[in-house]
């Protein structure tokens, strides 16, 4: 057995005059942009969406009826076991319909899929297109979607005021395409940004 290298670092550190500092009092000492006035919500927001994500629709079927909603909340966090998290509203119909035990569908959409988006957002979209499903493992998935990822809800947790639904994917596939992306508040696909 190899030993693995130790990295040490001193937990303190001497500045350029010798007396002890610590590297990062230049950021403790800049000034704060409020990048929205005083409502620190807002700014967090705004903040927060400058971290580019895929665009995906979560689904789940009750009672034979279609439920989804559009989230860009959804990670990998286990290759073994295969799990994936959504992070969804807690004011939302969807978070009521999800517990451990029920199944979801994960559809990433192309960027073709836009009005799609809105259209799962409850935004005004003049000729939305109406979705069309396939339903595998009991969960509704969007046809024409990137990529598809059926899950079974492990855990749930709580998470301020959105729910975390850790789901062990149970099916998934890819199709060729380019993937729709939401940045800054608007759509975007690699290589540019759409103004919407």
């Amino acid at each position: 057995m190899t030993d693995t290298p130790e990295f040490q670092f001193p937990l303190s550190w001497t500045g350029p005059d010798g007396i002890g500092a610590s590297p990062f009092d230049e950021f403790a000492e800049a000034e704060v942009v409020d990048v929205e006035g005083d409502d620190p919500a807002i700014a967090l927001r705004k903040t927060l969406g400058m971290f580019a994500t895929g665009v995906t629709v979560i689904t789940t079927l009750k009672a034979e009826q279609v439920h989804g909603m559009t989230a860009n909340a959804f990670m990998s966090v286990s290759l073994e076991p295969p799990l994936v998290l959504i992070s969804v509203d807690r004011a939302t119909k969807m978070c009521g319909m999800l517990h451990e035990g029920s199944r979801y569908g994960v559809s990433v959409l192309c960027e073709s899929q836009a009005k799609l988006s809105d259209r799962f957002a409850g935004r005004p979209c003049e000729d939305c297109p109406a979705p069309r499903f396939e339903v595998i493992h009991d969960a509704p998935l969007v046809e024409g979607a990137l990529a598809h990822f059926v899950a079974k809800v492990e855990r749930s947790y709580w998470g301020g005021d959105h729910s975390l639904f850790l789901g062990r994917v149970e099916y998934a596939r890819q199709g060729p395409g380019t993937p729709l992306l939401f940045h800054g508040g608007r759509y975007a696909s690699v290589g540019r940004s759409d103004s919407q």
